[in-house]
């Protein structure tokens, strides 16, 4: 079965991978590995493009990723195509290093303060406030292939 190789991107695991489309049911595969329903393409250029959840901007957030170049946030997992001089679908040709460092995972990451409890027959510690520091860091790289 003939396939196109593809990069899937997913925010929550800071992750970039390769990943096989086959030509059958090719549509229901991306819908799947982006997880949505409602697809949207944003360009990187003429021979690359990113397939996103349409509404992945909608509701409450975990994480979102910057694309160099881009202006908009994107939300959820990504996948980067390969693509003609028609747009259609072909293997992506460059480099998944390459592809990792256009990305920029933007994620919350949460310190507890804490406060110490004295007392009598009291010791502990007890939670008292989070603060939060916004990680930013290209995709890593992982050599898992999905098919």
């Amino acid at each position: 079965m003939k396939t196109t190789k593809a990069y899937l991107v997913e925010p929550l695991s800071a992750t970039i991978r390769v990943v096989s489309i086959p030509q059958e049911n090719r549509l229901a595969v991306i819908r799947s590995l982006i997880g949505c329903n409602r697809i949207d393409f944003v360009r990187m250029d003429d021979r690359l493009a990113v397939v996103v959840d349409d509404n992945g901007l909608d509701g409450t957030l975990p994480c979102l990723t910057r694309l160099d170049g881009y202006p908009s946030p994107l939300a959820g997992n990504l996948l980067v195509i390969g693509t003609d001089e028609n747009g259609d679908p072909i293997d992506v040709a460059a480099g998944i290093d390459e592809i990792a460092g256009r990305f920029t995972i933007i994620r919350p990451v949460l310190r507890p303060v804490f406060e110490v409890l004295e007392g009598t027959r009291i010791f502990g510690r007890q939670l008292c406030a989070m603060e939060v520091r916004i990680e930013l860091r290209p995709p890593t790289v992982v050599s898992e292939n999905i098919h």
